[in-house]
């Protein structure tokens, strides 16, 4: 039987996690298929945009990163109470980060988005909730693959999920474990045997840090 969520995360205590996340049926959907001979890497940037996106508004950091062809690993400092501390002025503010109003062409509305922002200022029970998701390591995971998903169906024409409902998330207690995680998720791409060196393992956090 499946644990539950709230068995897995401490809800008290700010931890480090690794997480994992995998496509359907471990399909290529986001790198190249052998199959049909379709390459999908373009998503990885699609995912990494919106990583960032998200690691700017909920109360986590992302220490290291690694998107695969198949699935996509990430190591987290996460602090379940952070939320609570800020103030509602903050949470609006990380809200909207996270789920800006958008014009038909596919950019950012600003003057729509900081209207919502007021809006939600002015109401007390939507901001408790808002505070809520934005201190909930669950509804990150759902805010990053949801639009990905939609957007892999659409560029597909087809309906159904595109990452698998669940995702690993496994709790990282000491010093070294730490170091053992970072290195697994920054090393994914050379232990499978996609990239030959750091330089080469595009969309991990490793490569980032190299090339800056």
């Amino acid at each position: 039987m499946t644990t539950p969520r709230r068995l897995i995360v401490d809800p008290e205590v700010p931890l480090f996690y690794h997480l994992t996340s995998r496509c359907v049926r471990r399909s290529y959907l986001c790198g190249n298929d052998a199959e049909t001979g379709r390459d999908y890497s373009h998503r990885k940037q699609w995912l990494l945009a919106r990583m960032e996106q998200l690691g700017q508004a909920f109360s986590l950091n992302i220490h290291a990163y690694a998107i695969m062809d198949n699935h996509f690993h990430l190591t987290v400092y996460y602090d379940p109470k952070a939320s609570s501390r800020w103030s509602n002025e903050e949470v609006a503010r990380r809200w909207v980060i996270a789920c800006p109003t958008r014009c038909s062409s596919g950019s950012i509305d600003h003057r729509m988005t900081e209207a919502r922002k007021l809006e939600l200022l002015r109401d007390p029970k939507r901001l408790l909730r808002v505070r809520e998701r934005l201190g909930s390591l669950s509804v990150f995971m759902q805010l990053l693959k949801q639009p990905i998903a939609r957007r892999a169906n659409e560029e597909d024409g087809c309906t159904g999920h595109f990452f698998e409902q669940r995702f690993y998330s496994g709790a990282i207690l000491d010093e070294k474990s730490l170091l053992a995680a970072m290195a697994y998720v920054d090393l994914n791409p050379i232990r499978s045997q996609k990239a030959d060196s750091i330089e080469a393992a595009q969309f991990t956090s490793i490569h980032e840090r190299v090339r800056t």
